[in-house]
C-alpha cells in the first residue's frame, strides 16, 4: 500500500436534503446600507488555509458544507500532489511561516513534526464523547510525548483476498468473510495452489503474496503476532528489537515464502494485477482493492469468483491488524488557531467525518460511529461490495500503528531494502542485525 489509505466508493450516496423553513419577510433596506452590512460581514470572516492532497476528490463540496455550518470562517484549500506535499510542509513550517493554518499529516510523520515543534497541541480539541468515538490506535498514533498533535481523520486495514475458483479447482474449502486463517494454514494452502498450469517449467499460478511485499505497514503484523515490537518504548531504540526472535521468526517465514516454498511471486511483481488476472490465489491487500475488482469490466468483475477473509495471524499468536492513515495538524505559528481548531474538530467528528467519507475521498473514517455505518448502508449489503462491512469491522480489531518515532522515514527506507534482500535469499538474522545497526545510527541523531 502506499502508506496513505485511499479507495473511491462506487457511486457516491446522496446526502438527505434538509427541508428549508420559510424565511420571514425582510423589510427592504437602502442599497448603501445593505452593501455596508455585507462588507462588515465579509470583514468579520476569519480566513483559514488548509494544505492537503490534490488527489482527494470532492473536498470543495465538503468545505462548502463546513462553511454553511460556520459562516464566520472562510476555509481555503491549498491542494498539492502527494509527492509535493511533504516538501511543502517541511519548507513552510520549518521557516516559521504562519501559513498554512492547517496541514494534512501522514500519520508516521507525526512524531517527526512533534520533535520539531511544528504542530500545536490539540488536547482540548474534543469533548469526552468525541474523543471516545475515535479509534484508540488512531488517537495514539496522532500523539507525541503525551499530547495529541495530529487529529485522526482516516484509518486503514488489510484483508486476505481469495480467488475462489482456484481454491475450488484445488479441492480446498474457501474461507468465509469472518474466517481468520493462520499463516501456517496459508503456507500449506499456498503450496497446493501454486502451479505450472501449461507445463512449460515456469510457475504461472502463485499461491500467496502481499500487496506491498517490502513495506513495513503491511508486514509489521507478522512480528507483532509473535510478540515483537515495532520499536523500543522510547521511540528510538531498534537494536535488540527489530533483530529479536519474533522478527527473525516472522521474516524466516517471509523468506521461505519466496525461496523455499516458492509460492510467492518475485517481490518486484505487481501483485494486485496478478490477482486481477487470476494468477494469484491469495493476497493480503487493502480494502481499496474491493472497489477495484468490483468495478472492473463495467462492473462484471475480473472474470472469476473472488472473496475476502480476515487478516491472518500466527498459530498461538496474537491477532494484529495494520492501521494508520491521514491526520490533521495545526501550524504552531498560525494566527488563526481558534478558527483552525473549529475546522479540525468539524472534519474529525461525526458530521464532517461522514460527509467526507460520502462526498470526498471515501477513506475509512477514524470515528467508530461512522465506521458503523458500513454495516447498515444499502450500498454495502449486496455483491462484492458487502466485503466492505468486513473491512470496516476489521479496522477495529486490535489495530497496531507503525513505529511512533521521529525517525520513521529512515526506519522505513532501511527496512524496505532489508525486506527486499531477504526476499531474494539473504540471511534473515544477519540482514536484521545490519538493519538494526543502520537504523540505530539514524535514531541516535534524535536523542
Amino acid at each position: 500500500m502506499k502508506h496513505r489509505i485511499r479507495y473511491v466508493l462506487l457511486g457516491l450516496l446522496l446526502i438527505t436534503a434538509m427541508l428549508a423553513g420559510c424565511a420571514a419577510p425582510v423589510a427592504p433596506q437602502p442599497a448603501d446600507q445593505g452593501a455596508g452590512q455585507a462588507a462588515d460581514a465579509a470583514a468579520e470572516k476569519t480566513k483559514v488555509t488548509w494544505l492537503m492532497l490534490s488527489e482527494w476528490p470532492g473536498t470543495d463540496d465538503v468545505a462548502a458544507d463546513f462553511m454553511a455550518d460556520n459562516p464566520d470562517i472562510e476555509l481555503v484549500l491549498e491542494k498539492v500532489p502527494f509527492n509535493d506535499l511533504f516538501q511543502q510542509i517541511q519548507i513552510r513550517l520549518s521557516s516559521g511561516s504562519d501559513t498554512p493554518d492547517i496541514v494534512s499529516v501522514d500519520v508516521p510523520l507525526v512524531a517527526g513534526y512533534g520533535v520539531r515543534n511544528w504542530l500545536m497541541p490539540l488536547d482540548d480539541l474534543y469533548s469526552d464523547a468525541e474523543k471516545d468515538d475515535i479509534l484508540e490506535a488512531a488517537y495514539a498514533a496522532g500523539s507525541h510525548n503525551g499530547n495529541l498533535i495530529g487529529a485522526p481523520q482516516f484509518t486503514s486495514t488489510q484483508l486476505l483476498f481469495i480467488n475462489d475458483d482456484l481454491f475450488e479447482q484445488a479441492g480446498i474449502p474457501v474461507p468465509g468473510p469472518d474466517d481468520r486463517l493462520t499463516y501456517e494454514q496459508i503456507a500449506e494452502m499456498a503450496q497446493q495452489l501454486t502451479q505450472d498450469s501449461d507445463g512449460d517449467g515456469v510457475t504461472d499460478i502463485w499461491g500467496f503474496s502481499w500487496e506491498q511485499t517490502n513495506r513495513i505497514y503491511q508486514l509489521q503484523p507478522m512480528q507483532e503476532s509473535l510478540g515483537g515490537q515495532a520499536i523500543g518504548d522510547d521511540g528510538l531504540t531498534v537494536e535488540g528489537v527489530i533483530n529479536a526472535q519474533p522478527w527473525v521468526d516472522a521474516y524466516t517465514y517471509y523468506s521461505r515464502a519466496f525461496n523455499d516454498w516458492k509460492f510467492a511471486p518475485p517481490s518486484d511483481s505487481d501483485e494486485p494485477e496478478l490477482f486481477a488476472q487470476g494468477k494469484l490465489a491469495m493476497m493480503i491487500a487493502g480494502p481499496w482493492q474491493i472497489q477495484r475488482y468490483s468495478t472492473m469490466n463495467d462492473g462484471a468483475g475480473p472474470g472469476f469468483n473472488w472473496s475476502v477473509s480476515r487478516h491472518p495471524y500466527f498459530e498461538g499468536g496474537e491477532i494484529v491488524t495494520p492501521t494508520g492513515s491521514w491526520h490533521i495538524g495545526i501550524n504552531a505559528n498560525s494566527k488563526n488557531k481558534e478558527a483552525a481548531m473549529r475546522v479540525v474538530n468539524w472534519f474529525t467528528t461525526s458530521k464532517g467525518a461522514e460527509l467526507w467519507w460520502r462526498k470526498a475521498s471515501g477513506d475509512f473514517p477514524a470515528q467508530k460511529s461512522v465506521l458503523a455505518l458500513f454495516q447498515t448502508d444499502p450500498q454495502f449489503q449486496e455483491g462484492t461490495f458487502a466485503y466492505m462491512k468486513t473491512a470496516a469491522d476489521e479496522a477495529t480489531v486490535n489495530p497496531v500503528p507503525r513505529a511512533l518515532t521521529p525517525g520513521f522515514l529512515e526506519y522505513e527506507q532501511i527496512l524496505q531494502t532489508t525486506f527486499s534482500d531477504i526476499s531474494t535469499g539473504a540471511d534473515v538474522q544477519s540482514s536484521l542485525d545490519t538493519a538494526a545497526q543502520r537504523i540505530q545510527r539514524e535514531m541516535d541523531k534524535y536523542r
